[in-house]
């Protein structure tokens, strides 16, 4: 493990020619430099962040929701078919020709009567709209606000205007409060979404 941290912390590939780690361990007094170390800052506060977003996915963005009329149900159900199901949890869920004439000639069912009843089954699955609403709310919310904070931070920053300042002095460019803050929760916000893509809309 200390071998590959490291060849990922290799000083000759992030910083530049004769500028070690160490230099930039003890700065002057009130002048802090940016560290490895404060990457770890974000796990906890993604953390908290994907408790803030469930909380806000439940009390905020569905009362939202509910003020839109938006409903957390889903769509029309199939009729219970322990044949079809069967078929469907354990064959596939959009049967072609063959299998369709088949359920068609077993059921004594047309085969537009059985194409709708998959169409029905998959419908059920999908995430309702409400459920789409409250995670794309979350979404929005938290960009607006990153988007608000940073163009308020950045503003003010020289670089904003040159982008030329953004090499001045590297590495040794003091962090701000300011910059810390941005990058941090950022950081956060996608850690935070690693770890709720398990359960999250799949999306195309």
């Amino acid at each position: 493990m200390a071998a590959l941290s490291a060849w990922f912390w290799n000083e000759r590939f992030w910083l530049p020619h004769n500028v070690t780690w160490a230099d930039l361990a003890d700065p002057a007094p009130g002048v802090e430099y940016p560290k490895a170390g404060h990457l770890l800052a974000a796990l906890p506060l993604a953390l908290g962040m994907f408790v803030v977003r469930l909380i806000f996915e439940r009390f905020i963005a569905s009362a939202c929701a509910r003020g839109l009329h938006i409903q957390a149900g889903v769509g029309r159900r199939a009729q219970p078919n322990a044949v079809l199901e069967k078929v469907f949890t354990s064959i596939t869920k959009n049967p072609d020709s063959r299998h369709l004439d088949g359920l068609s000639k077993q059921l004594d069912w047309e085969v537009r009567k059985v194409q709708r009843w998959f169409r029905h089954r998959r419908n059920q699955d999908k995430p309702s709209i409400h459920t789409k609403f409250c995670e794309s709310m979350w979404r929005f919310s938290f960009y607006l606000g990153i988007f608000i904070y940073g163009f308020q931070f950045l503003w003010q920053s020289p670089w904003m205007w040159d982008t030329r300042h953004c090499w001045y002095g590297y590495p040794y460019q003091v962090m701000t409060p300011g910059l810390y803050h941005y990058y941090v929760t950022e950081l956060a916000f996608y850690w935070s979404l690693m770890f709720s893509q398990f359960t999250d809309i799949k999306r195309k």
